[in-house]
């Protein structure tokens, strides 16, 4: 039974997708707009954004955060529409996505492949975040692998990941799971890497609670491990971070920028990582709606956290269970 009903949702997905491919590219951001209309009248959804933009900024008027819950949505589903709109057709990107008129990003980028100094891109979920392999692939000429969180159900995870994302020449898509030695093997290939930056990662998996918009939250430290992995193993790697801004013109500009210190100056992965954490907050507040509010970011509250902090966590928020921070032992008989 499971397996008809996820099915009948990739036969749904595929039908928009077919949709979406055929209309033109002007109809998107009306269509964007139309989805964000109707997505208001579901108000779990509603509360869950509205909660996350006042915990992140809770300076903001009432009548800002709905602005700004607004056009997330509005640009997340935008991005959605577009990135199967453009399926990996590179006519299509073009159009879509444009490099920056300052010729120097693409020639750090095409130095730093040339060099064999493997580039890890780390992201958060801002902007056309879909787009950033894509451009990096296409723009750079450079081989890359994304590290992507699998969908439950296979059939719509081969549509988004082996379909339209690795239809990009020089784009594979690698999955969470297993994902650090997957990532070593295709780096000493000489392949680059790709990695969001803002998800909830457990303790256990290698997650650290970092500072986030004031509020303590669990992130991966693995784009600091694997470049500690290239500097031990003779394997130069830099770690950028890079976002795919969407512009007043409606295409999608890259944005990069790399650590304001030498990576050895940093005493340890996690204030190596947190110094990224610090660039990404900047730019979500500089483009809040470009942010994909949408997601439980501020789900786990740490241990010992202070009373006054911890009313600045939101409603769904509460203390991890031990299993977060260590696999738990079976029980004996």
């Amino acid at each position: 039974m499971r397996n008809i009903i996820f099915y009948l949702e990739y036969l749904g997905a595929e039908v928009l997708a077919l949709g979406v491919r055929c209309m033109p590219r002007s109809w998107l951001p009306k269509l964007a707009a139309a989805l964000e209309f109707c997505f208001r009248a579901a108000k779990p959804y509603r509360k869950l954004i509205r909660a996350n933009i006042h915990a992140a900024m809770p300076e903001l008027a009432p009548p800002e955060v709905e602005r700004i819950s607004r056009e997330s949505m509005r640009n997340t589903f935008w991005n959605f529409l577009e990135f199967f709109w453009m399926n990996g057709d590179m006519e299509r990107v073009r159009r879509c996505c444009q490099y920056p008129p300052d010729p120097a990003l693409k020639q750090k980028i095409v130095d730093y492949d040339k060099s064999g100094t493997r580039i890890i891109f780390i992201n958060p979920h801002l902007g056309s975040w879909e787009a950033s392999g894509i451009m990096a692939t296409m723009f750079g000429g450079i081989d890359m692998a994304a590290i992507a969180k699998p969908i439950k159900n296979p059939y719509i995870n081969r549509l988004l990941n082996s379909g339209s994302r690795e239809k990009a020449h020089g784009l594979k898509i690698i999955f969470s799971r297993g994902a650090a030695r997957e990532a070593i093997k295709l780096m000493k290939k000489g392949m680059h890497l790709g990695t969001l930056i803002d998800q909830n990662t457990r303790i256990r998996d290698g997650g650290e609670f970092l500072d986030f918009f004031g509020l303590s939250v669990p992130s991966s430290v693995s784009p600091a491990v694997l470049k500690r992995y290239c500097d031990v193993h003779g394997m130069p790697a830099v770690i950028i971070y890079a976002t795919s801004l969407r512009g007043e013109d409606g295409l999608i500009h890259p944005f990069c920028l790399e650590l304001p210190r030498p990576f050895d100056e940093y005493p340890d992965d996690r204030a190596v990582i947190q110094e990224f954490m610090k660039i990404s907050e900047a730019q979500i507040r500089k483009h809040p709606e470009q942010y994909v509010w949408l997601y439980k970011r501020f789900q786990h509250i740490p241990p010992g956290c202070p009373e006054e902090m911890r009313k600045r966590y939101p409603y769904y928020a509460k203390e991890p269970p031990p299993s977060f921070f260590r696999k738990l032992l079976p029980r004996k008989n």
